[in-house]
């Protein structure tokens, strides 16, 4: 289908029976995108009547954004009058997620009274753990400190991912994050004194023995012999770490924290609205899932929104994320609340906007390929569609390689090198998603990093040539046998040639097709070879918010602050837009922890 044949209306009932069809891996949905400002919509945009395509056909979308109609919010409800508890407390917060976690136990400490309330059935709701953190005490023994050899400029950092995002993003809370999350992260981890922190990327890990063991692992230290950042076009820098098997011990240490300092929170409780007096929002109905009655939670210094993001909305999702559904790109995210449906529906973008909270312009899907996630990762290896052309610079990162992937037949294609990989691999650049460590040793069963190994053993291709699954790679003794191995390759005479030509432009130190580095061409030529096929990663996270400041208040349509209402992990807007780019791996956690930390104090403190 044309996409000026698809009208609105159209569009939105399709999405809704893909949500259906592609539902399924980890327990998710459809992944998506979120909400947008109230108001936007200019008059030389045209309303829905007039912005036709050529064809006189509505357009693909649009109707609706031009005229800032949200068709994804409904009504605001009334206040409930069924009460049956009123409650008080200095700092009221929605959502015990990473920001909620975190503003609760500096709020708490700060002697402030906090109430959270969480829809899901228990406490520290969170998912994966990778980690970026720029300075700080814990980063030097990775020569990771301020002025240290390793140290990565907090300008440079922002400066990628502004650029990135095409200069959506609001750079003042970027840079205050910058500079100052490293002595937060320790703050963080100092609630575990527990947990294991490794020396280098390559050091075995405990085993996981328990729901409370946990590690830091470190990324990419030593950084691979020869590298040099500074040569890269597209960089991505190494200061962060991962904690395995999650970041949920540590979180679910910090709520402990928040909890012996006074705060307490309500889980199984629903926020639906937020109460306001004059122009001030003073408090929260929160239905309680069990009784179906409501309390009416009052918050003397303010609301704290931090429930989340929005990708297991469909309505949103399609609305501000069509080519999510259009790909058929599923989500991740699979923490379910006491009511047996997804924790991220974007609750908080709703109350933000009944309330006249501004939302961002942009979504920032979060989609990254991650190649061959049990053996070499990313490694950016020839890669060919299924009709056996070359389609990209293979050396790019997650984020683009997911998009070149989009725009091929099948939106699949094949990843093909040889023998010699184990010398190659330290070549590669260091990215989210990547394996750069060949070791002897034989890999800890625990030991993948968020979906991805840390380190790659020499018989680890072999393996994966006897397994079965997505994870399997398939080898042959020649490319012939191995073209005529890969099932769903449609023409092997156009492959065929492909390799000649890769392997042409290898020997000849530049790549007249596509740009990619002559130190990372490798000619594909000692056997045996292997393959393995990829396509469309999940949504890890759509991230979407309530537009606001550096002190986490949340905004108008004026860019005026809203008294008593903040706003801190991926319901805060202007993080990222367009993409979520991986400049570093775990920024949003970073980011989540950071101004959540800062939305306590400053609630504490009534700033």
């Amino acid at each position: 289908m044309k996409q000026e044949q698809l009208s609105r209306r159209g569009f939105l009932k399709g999405a809704g029976l893909g949500a259906l069809a592609v539902s399924g891996m980890s327990a998710g949905l459809l992944g998506g995108c979120a909400p947008q400002p109230n108001g936007n919509a200019s008059k030389d945009q045209g309303d829905g009547d007039d912005a036709l395509a050529e064809t006189g056909e509505p357009l693909h979308i649009g109707d609706a954004q031009a005229n800032g109609e949200l068709t994804w919010l409904p009504t605001e409800p009334a206040d409930p009058t069924n009460i049956e508890e009123e409650l008080t407390a200095d700092v009221v917060i929605v959502g015990c997620g990473t920001a909620g976690t975190c503003a609760a136990r500096a709020a708490a400490e700060e002697g402030a009274s906090v109430i959270v309330v969480e829809k899901a059935d228990h406490t520290a709701v969170c998912r994966s753990g990778q980690w970026a953190v720029i300075g700080g005490e814990t980063n030097k023994r990775w020569e990771r400190g301020v002025g240290q050899a390793n140290y990565v400029d907090p300008d440079e950092v922002v400066e990628a991912v502004m650029t990135e995002c095409q200069y959506y993003p609001n750079r003042a809370l970027l840079s205050k994050w910058a500079y100052n999350n490293g002595e937060v992260f320790d703050w963080f981890i100092a609630a575990k004194p527990d947990l294991f922190i490794s020396e280098r990327s390559t050091d075995p890990l405990p085993a996981v023995e328990s729901e409370n063991d946990c590690s830091i692992w470190v990324r990419y230290y030593p950084l691979p012999e020869g590298f040099d950042l500074s040569k890269e076009r597209v960089k991505e820098f190494q200061s962060s770490v991962s904690f395995n098997p999650s970041q949920q011990p540590v979180l679910a240490a910090n709520w402990q924290k928040a909890e012996e300092a006074g705060a307490v929170c309500y889980t199984s409780h629903f926020a639906e609205k937020l109460i306001k007096e004059d122009n001030r929002v003073t408090g929260v109905f929160v239905r309680n899932a069990e009784t179906g009655a409501y309390k009416k939670i009052m918050a003397n210094n303010g609301v704290l929104l931090a429930g989340g993001d929005i990708s297991n909305n469909p309505e949103m999702n399609a609305y501000y994320a069509p080519d999510l559904v259009l790909n058929g790109i599923q989500n991740m995210w699979s923490d379910m609340d006491a009511e047996g449906n997804f924790t991220n529906t974007g609750d908080c973008q709703k109350m933000g906007v009944w309330a006249g909270g501004k939302l961002q312009q942009k979504a920032a899907p979060m989609v990254h390929y991650m190649g061959a996630m049990s053996t070499i990762g990313a490694a950016p290896y020839l890669s060919l569609t299924l009709t056996g052309k070359r389609f990209t610079n293979e050396d790019i990162s997650a984020l683009q390689f997911q998009s070149a992937a989009e725009r091929i037949p099948g939106k699949a294609f094949y990843t093909i090198f040889d023998a010699k990989w184990p010398e190659q691999l330290q070549a590669f650049q260091p990215r989210f998603a990547s394996t750069n460590y060949v070791v002897d040793t034989p890999t800890p069963e625990n030991l993948l990093i968020n979906d991805v190994h840390p380190y790659v053993t020499r018989d680890a291709i072999e393996q994966a040539c006897q397994a079965e699954g997505p994870f399997s790679i398939i080898k042959g003794e020649t490319i012939d046998e191995l073209l005529s191995k890969l099932e769903n390759l449609t023409d092997t005479a156009t492959a065929r040639a492909s390799i000649e030509r890769y392997n042409e432009l290898a020997h000849n130190g530049k790549d007249l097709d596509f740009g990619k580095p002559a130190n990372r061409m490798f000619p594909i030529e000692n056997g045996p070879f292997y393959a393995f096929q990829g396509g469309m990663n999940v949504n890890l996270v759509t991230l979407m918010g309530l537009v606001g400041d550096e002190e986490c208040h949340v905004f108008n349509e004026n860019d005026e602050i809203i008294p008593g209402l903040y706003v801190a992990g991926n319901a805060q807007g202007e993080r990222f837009s367009v993409n979520y780019i991986p400049t570093m791996s775990g920024m949003s956690h970073s980011l989540a922890m950071y101004y959540g930390y800062v939305a306590g104090k400053n609630m504490a403190a009534g700033i």
